[in-house]
């Protein structure tokens, strides 16, 4: 009787091992990624021109080689700029490239992101774009300075 239920729970077992992602991994991050530090802007309208704020520390973490979280201090800021339920799209790299209002027929956009990468592949800076009239214009900026492991 126990070998029947070890041969149908253990590879139940070993097939969920495989598909748990380390720390690293669940923050996006891709190959061994030692620290991040991300920092924030805003723009707002200065002299009839839309000017970049000072950057503002909202994370830093730091990983061990096998990817577990061993220290991170995040700031929370931005608050909930959601007014529906929302959804997102993705790219192929499963980066959110749009927050959508979930219960709006169109499918109204909330919002918009770009990226830039590092050479690894890992976003080291996120743009936040939001509607303005017909168009959309950029809100803040995120940048995360990563360091890898050597």
């Amino acid at each position: 009787m126990f070998t029947l239920l070890f041969a149908f729970v253990c590879p139940q077992i070993f097939a969920q091992q495989g598909s748990i992602k380390s720390d690293r991994e669940q923050k996006g991050l891709l190959g061994a990624v030692a620290k991040i530090k991300v920092e924030s802007t805003f723009f707002e309208e200065e002299n009839g021109k839309r000017v970049e704020s000072e950057r503002h520390l909202r994370e830093e973490s730091e990983f061990d080689r096998a990817g577990k979280l061993i220290n991170s201090n995040e700031e929370h800021g931005f608050g909930d700029p959601r007014p529906c339920p929302v959804k997102y799209r993705y790219d192929e790299k499963g980066r959110e490239t749009e927050m959508l209002c979930a219960n709006s027929p169109e499918e109204k956009v909330l919002e918009k992101y770009s990226y830039e990468e590092d050479s690894r592949g890992n976003w080291t800076k996120k743009v936040t774009f939001m509607p303005d009239g017909g168009t959309f214009r950029p809100q803040w900026t995120l940048y995360r300075k990563i360091t890898y492991f050597d």
